[in-house]
């Protein structure tokens, strides 16, 4: 299930390959059945960064990252911020 708060954040920053994102996109689908494969689509095709997970402990996002990365996916782990008391990543 996917995470909506946490320290840490998983996000996919926007690929330039269409074949990539689609890729990725069915691999989302399949980790987070709670969304999709449109909204995923559509969120990585938005250009920009997608935010795929969050959690309390960088080594829980770890499985995930190396499973996208496998697929060529431009995935990062940021800590979440807070500025103005609204959540920034």
């Amino acid at each position: 299930m996917m995470s909506h708060d946490g320290q840490y954040v998983l996000i996919i920053r926007h690929m330039d390959d269409k074949k990539t994102r689609y890729i990725t996109a069915k691999k989302l689908a399949r980790l987070f059945p709670a969304k999709p494969f449109a909204r995923w689509k559509a969120s990585l095709d938005g250009g920009g960064a997608t935010v795929v997970m969050r959690a309390d402990s960088m080594a829980s996002l770890e499985a995930f990252k190396e499973s996208l990365e496998m697929l060529g996916a431009a995935v990062e782990v940021v800590d979440q911020r807070t500025m103005g008391g609204a959540k920034v990543f």
